[in-house]
This record gives C-alpha cells, sequence and structure tokens, in this order.
C-alpha cells in the first residue's frame, strides 16, 4: 500500500481538541498542540455560522472555559503554579486565584468554588504515614487536594486526610467528592456540604467509588462509578438519584476506558438538561447518552469514542476521535476539524470468539508488529492512535485487540483475568493473531510491544515463547512482589487481581512470584528493549531494571531507555521531546530485527 511515510516529529504535529462549553449560540473549547517541544494550550470560541473559530486567550498554556455574558474565566499555567484568570468586558485578563494546582472551579454566588492543591516546599524531608504517600504524576504527596472559595479572598473551607476531587453546586447547595480518609485504595463517596457551617452530610451509601457527578434538579445528586467496594473490574453503572437504582450504560458507562495515545485524555462528565446525559461505552467505541425515567436513549453514536460534551439548553456539543480523525467537534450539526490534513488508516475489524481486534494491513508479506494494551481493564477501539499511523506509514502491518480483562463488553468479561493476568489473555491474544491472519493473508514475521499491563504481557510473551521476533516492554511490570512495596497501587492493586489477601505471607508471596515474567526469565531469547519514565510511580522503574539485567545476563540482545522527568503516562502526555525520540527509537528497533 503506498503511503508517504510519516517522521517522529510530524507523528506529533496534530492539534487536540477538548472541554467544549456551550454559551448561547456558541461553543467555547480548548485547543492543545505541541511548539518547540512544548505543550501549548488556548481557549478558542466558534460561533454559530462561522467555520473557523476565534482564538481568545494568548498566554500560552489556558485551559477549562466558563463563560458569562460579559465574561469569560479560564485556567491558565505558569511555571509551578495555576491561576484562574477573568476576561470582563474584552479587558485584559485579570488574576482572580492561584494555587500550585488548581483541579475544577465552579460559580457560586457572587464568587468562585474550586478544588485544588497549596504549594508545599519540596526541598524538605519528607515523612511517610500511611501507605498512599505519593501518586504518579503527583510525586510525594505533600497537601492533599482541598476545597476553596473565593469571594473577596481565597478561603480554604474543606481539608483533611483525603482528597477532595469533585465538586457540584446548584442552588446554593454543594456537593463535593472525597477520598475515604485512612483508604489507600482511591474509595470515595460524595457528601453534601451546608454553606454556612461547611458540616458534611454523606449522600451515597455502601464502599466504591465516584467518577462524576452532576446536581439534579429536585435537589438530589446523580453520579457514575460503582459501590463494590475495592473492586477494579467492577461493572461501572450511572446512578440516576441517591436513592434510584443503578443503570448501565451501553455495557459500560462513561468514556474513559478506550485508549488513545493523543495528549490530551478524554474527560469522563454528566450534565442535565432535559434529562440525565452521559456516556456508555459498547467494546472499542463509546457513545452519549439520554436518560429519562429508566429509558435509555443514544444520542451520538458512530465508529468514534466520545473526548467530551456538553449539554445546555437543548444544545449539545461534543468532541470525538476515531481511527481516521483525531480529534473532531461537532456543534449545531456542524463540524470543525482542526486536522483537516490528516485522514488516518481505519483497521479492519476482526472478531475471534468474544475477542474484539482489528488489523490495519500494509501488505501481506511485510512484518506485523501487535500492541497490547494496559490497564487491563481499558480497551482498544475506534478511537485515534498516532503510534498505529506512525508504524504503519514505516512499512508494518497492525494488529491490536481488547482479551479478556478489558473494559466495554461486560463484567463477567473484565473478570476474565482475575487471578490469570498471563496465559488466558496470551491464549486469547494468539487466538486474535491467527484469526487476522486467516481473514487478511499476512505472512510476515511479528513483532510485539505494550505499555504497562502491555508491559507484562510483553514480558510474559517473551518468558512463555518465542513466537515474536522482537518486543519492546514499556512502562512494564515484571515481579508483582516487588511492585505491592514499591508502586504507588501496588500494596493493593497486585492482591486484589491476583486474589491475595495479604501480599506479605510466604503463600502469597509464592503466588505472586508464580504470576510474574521474572520467574521465567531464564527462557527468554527475543532481542528486547524496554522504555520507562524515570519518575514511573506507577510500575516504578525496578520493574523494567530487573527484566533488563536478567536478559543481559543470560546473553540476550537488550536495551533499557530512560526518559527523565517522565511518569508512567510518558507515552501520552511525556514530554514532547522525550516522545518524539521514543517513536524513533522504538522505529530502529524494530526495524534492527523486523526488517533487517
Amino acid at each position: 500500500m503506498a503511503i508517504q511515510v510519516m517522521e517522529p516529529r510530524d507523528a506529533y504535529s496534530v492539534k487536540i481538541l477538548g472541554e467544549p462549553l456551550i454559551y448561547g449560540d456558541s461553543v467555547f473549547f480548548t485547543m492543545k498542540w505541541i511548539e518547540n517541544d512544548e505543550y501549548k494550550s488556548s481557549i478558542f470560541v466558534l460561533k454559530k455560522g462561522k467555520k473557523e473559530p476565534e482564538r481568545l486567550t494568548f498566554g500560552g498554556k489556558e485551559r477549562s472555559p466558563l463563560a458569562g455574558p460579559d465574561y469569560l474565566y479560564y485556567i491558565k499555567s505558569g511555571e509551578n503554579s495555576e491561576s484562574i484568570m477573568i476576561i470582563r468586558n474584552n479587558s485584559e485578563p485579570l488574576e482572580l486565584v492561584k494555587l500550585k494546582k488548581i483541579e475544577k472551579y465552579e460559580k457560586f454566588g457572587q464568587g468562585l468554588l474550586l478544588t485544588g492543591v497549596e504549594d508545599a516546599p519540596e526541598d524538605k524531608p519528607f515523612t511517610a504515614s500511611r501507605l498512599n504517600y505519593r501518586f504518579d504524576g503527583r510525586g510525594l504527596i505533600r497537601n492533599r487536594k482541598s476545597l476553596f472559595i473565593f469571594g473577596e479572598k481565597l478561603e480554604k473551607i474543606l481539608s483533611g486526610d483525603y482528597d477532595v476531587t469533585d465538586l457540584a453546586v446548584q442552588n446554593g447547595k454543594i456537593w463535593v467528592t472525597i477520598t475515604n480518609e485512612g483508604n489507600d485504595a482511591g474509595l470515595s463517596d460524595i457528601y453534601e456540604m451546608d454553606p454556612s457551617n461547611h458540616q458534611l452530610t454523606k449522600v451515597t451509601s455502601g464502599t466504591g467509588i465516584v467518577n462524576s457527578m452532576v446536581a439534579l434538579p429536585d435537589g438530589d445528586i446523580a453520579y457514575s462509578g460503582h459501590r463494590e467496594g475495592v473492586k477494579p473490574w467492577a461493572q461501572k453503572k450511572l446512578f440516576p438519584g441517591t436513592k434510584k437504582e443503578p443503570v448501565v450504560i451501553g455495557k459500560y458507562t462513561g468514556n474513559g476506558s478506550v485508549i488513545s495515545d493523543l495528549f490530551l485524555g478524554s474527560r469522563e462528565r454528566m450534565f442535565w438538561d432535559d434529562g440525565l446525559y452521559c456516556c456508555g461505552q459498547n467494546g472499542g467505541s463509546t457513545s452519549i447518552y439520554k436518560y429519562t425515567d429508566r429509558k435509555i436513549k443514544e444520542i451520538a453514536t458512530g465508529d468514534f469514542t466520545i473526548q467530551d460534551f456538553h449539554v445546555d439548553d437543548g444544545k449539545i456539543a461534543y468532541i470525538y476521535s476515531s481511527q481516521e480523525k483525531p480529534s473532531v467537534l461537532v456543534f449545531q450539526n456542524s463540524e470543525y476539524d482542526p486536522n483537516p490534513h490528516i485522514k488516518g488508516v481505519k483497521g479492519l475489524k476482526v472478531q475471534s470468539g468474544n475477542v474484539e481486534g482489528w488489523v490495519m494491513k500494509h501488505g501481506e508479506d511485510d512484518p506485523s508488529i501487535l500492541f497490547v494494551h494496559g490497564g487491563p481493564h481499558m480497551a482498544y477501539g475506534e478511537s485515534f492512535m498516532i503510534e498505529f499511523q506512525y508504524f504503519f506509514s514505516q512499512g508494518y502491518n497492525i494488529f491490536f485487540c481488547n482479551p479478556r480483562g478489558s473494559a466495554g463488553y461486560g463484567e463477567e468479561f473484565s473478570a476474565g483475568c482475575v487471578g490469570d493476568w498471563g496465559k488466558g489473555p496470551a491464549e486469547d491474544i494468539f487466538s486474535f493473531i491467527e484469526k487476522g491472519r486467516e481473514i487478511t493473508g499476512i505472512k510476515g514475521n511479528f513483532a510485539i510491544t505494550g505499555g504497562s499491563y502491555g508491559g507484562f504481557m510483553t514480558n510474559w510473551m517473551i518468558t512463555d515463547n518465542d513466537y515474536f521476533r522482537a518486543a519492546i516492554s514499556e512502562r512494564c511490570v515484571s515481579n508483582l512482589v516487588s511492585m505491592c512495596g514499591t508502586s504507588d497501587i501496588g500494596f493493593w492493586f497486585n492482591a486484589v487481581y491476583m486474589k491475595v489477601e495479604d501480599p506479605w505471607t510466604e503463600d502469597s508471596i509464592m503466588n505472586l512470584m508464580k504470576a510474574s515474567p521474572i520467574m521465567k526469565i531464564k527462557n527468554a531469547k527475543t532481542p528486547t528493549m524496554f522504555i520507562h519514565g524515570e519518575n514511573d510511580y506507577r510500575c516504578p522503574i525496578e520493574q523494567a531494571e530487573q527484566m533488563f539485567v536478567g536478559l543481559k545476563m543470560n546473553g540476550v540482545d537488550t536495551e533499557l531507555v530512560r526518559y527523565q522527568g517522565d511518569g508512567h503516562e510518558h507515552a501520552r502526555a511525556g514530554k514532547p521531546g522525550n516522545m518524539i525520540n521514543r517513536l524513533e527509537t522504538k522505529n530502529n528497533w524494530f526495524r534492527k530485527y523486523m526488517k533487517s
């Protein structure tokens, strides 16, 4: 197939849209791009009848617009802080609030309510007293996320040994989502706050997680999540009220599980207009749904994933990504595409038993790369993947699928890898490869790559068989025991997935080691590169170091690439220069073994 060969820098020349906000007949949104190896973002507005948007901010790093009749609020990012800015009547921007990090803000009376993190000296000694003392992307947790109110001055009104992760307001009422104090596994609840004395009343029952929420006109709150305790594979549901029965939207409520490597990720949100609006996932795609009186109706659906959306006064705006288009805004029956020159290759859908997958065929005799997604409770699907398009342009067939454990196919399927991270999913993957070969006639050799849980599966494959001619394992897992002590979530995550109550008993340690690729390192013969962010707290770099040293000492061709300043998201939202170098580095490794 004739296609223009893509350079690594060109692969990241895309512009990504997010955070749509309807006001009247206009829609405000954020645009993000890479310029001179730096992320840039700005607020734009697309007015009714116009084909091109107008740029409103010019500082270089602005997001989260909130518009009114004569004002525009937004968040501006600085070197080590973030500020809420306001533009009144086209005046110069004025700084209102400044914190180390601002998560979310809402209008409240004549002022603002916001969640954020205060600054704390990072050069002082740090003492940990609980398991959840650091987090990927945050580093050492010196300050928790708090709730603030801004009127004439900024005042902290809710803070403690927990994080305030979300807020909703309506008619003078306040709701907040708070992580459970003393629990280190990320469980959360919704509380109603009394505006006069800031006292809290819990409104959710049971234990579980809250992903998003919205205030209802009857004074209640709706939310998405689950109430099944520490259970990462639990079926997420829509709770249309605190006293109402939950429902599943699609096969998995929400839109945050279909993977993309675009550097402005999807947001999980809900809205009330003439009903409840939220997203639902069906396999590899996500749609917008409307829920009223236990009736569920698809509003926006297709071969795409919803990255973000907004509903107001009968109007809807949404941003989608597809295998062919990185980021498109839809509003009032018109589309705005900031990347009209880009049209990606769409994969052929392949169904192998219960496993859904896709093949981007370059040529029958060309080499192929199998990509394995992370999670494991995530999914590949109908979204734009920069890396897939790049390697296709380099002359590779691209295989990607959703083996057991993936999200979007029901809870039973998602639970399919619990207690079995390697053997069962590997069987699904090989079944998909053979079905894909049968349908497409592809004959060439295969390489494998994946990140996080995909890195675990890459490590599993190279220590279990010699099917693949080359491998690249990124931000990987290799030793489930050491990860329990070094990862920000490993102490509970590994135990729950491997069905052990206490990971530190002798029996548990042996069970975790038996499920670890490092136990079979002597079997590995496949030339393997390991890529890791130096500051990865999710799957710490020691996981890659163990595999690298093991292969090196056994005479297997291997390299370890370490990216300074990057964490677990190094492949999706790392330093732009590192991401560009990463594509080039991976291409050189695959070329050496797949095209020699």
